[in-house]
């Protein structure tokens, strides 16, 4: 138990500094373990959505979670990924992989090179034609996170940085929450029809509380330019794992 323990730690840390779960690390992780597929896929849901809560938790406490951008954007994401479980039979997935792996290594670029925040900078309000926007766009990434198997958390972050011009830490506060509520969805359907290991799940879910507790709140004492640069690494370490992939490499 103490090496699944560390690993754990190690990752919902530094994931749920910019809201993310987590989860595209932990399935591969604990199948080389020694876990089933089946049950690793269910475990590393539940994780996921245990990282993201925690992390929620603490943002809000901090006023960093917009409820009502995540209650406009939601809906979309949940349709979009229903959608998008039903088209993955038949879409291009090596395709659009390498799409996004171009996607992610462009969108960090910016997000390591954009500009200081100005101290006080408004992010844009919701407005009607926003509000569609944003719907047109939560419906998108909920689509292709399920046409390729990737968290939207990596397209989401860097929408409201970039565009909806979220200071840092508010972004990664909201995009706990977005995470949290399609890992529950995830959850529920998965863990049903697996069979997890009871020690297992508890040691991890320990894990899991302890590191995005700690993680969350770095971000929240962090500052803005280091909170937008770690996660352009992220997003580089994501479009080279991609690329790797495509190529045989891994």
């Amino acid at each position: 138990m103490f090496i699944p323990f560390i690993v754990i730690l190690v990752i919902s840390g530094v994931f749920s500094m910019f809201g993310k779960g987590g989860g595209s690390l932990y399935t591969p992780v604990l199948v080389m373990l020694g876990l089933p597929v089946g049950a690793a896929i269910a475990t590393a849901l539940f994780l996921n959505l245990v990282t993201a809560v925690v992390a929620t938790i603490v943002f809000a406490r901090n006023k960093l979670v917009d409820f009502k951008f995540c209650y406009v954007f939601l809906p979309g994401t949940i349709i979009g990924s229903l959608l998008g479980a039903v088209l993955s039979a038949h879409a291009p997935k090596n395709l659009l992989l390498g799409i996004f792996s171009v996607f992610l290594y462009g969108a960090g670029a910016l997000m390591a090179f954009s500009k200081k925040e100005a101290p006080g900078q408004a992010q844009k309000s919701l407005t009607p034609g926003l509000i569609a926007l944003v719907i047109t766009f939560s419906f998108g990434v909920g689509v292709l996170s399920s046409l390729i198997g990737v968290g939207g958390g990596l397209i989401i972050f860097p929408f409201l940085v970039l565009y909806m011009k979220y200071p840092a830490q508010k972004a990664a506060g909201a995009n706990s929450f977005i995470v949290a509520v399609s890992s529950l969805v995830g959850t529920a359907g998965h863990y049903a029809s697996a069979h997890a290991s009871t020690p297992l799940m508890i040691a991890t879910s320990i894990a899991c509380v302890i590191g995005s507790t700690i993680g969350s709140h770095v971000t929240v004492k962090a500052s803005p330019a280091f909170v937008k640069i770690a996660f352009a690494f992220i997003m580089w370490f994501f479009a080279t794992q991609i690329a790797l992939k495509l190529t045989g490499v891994i």
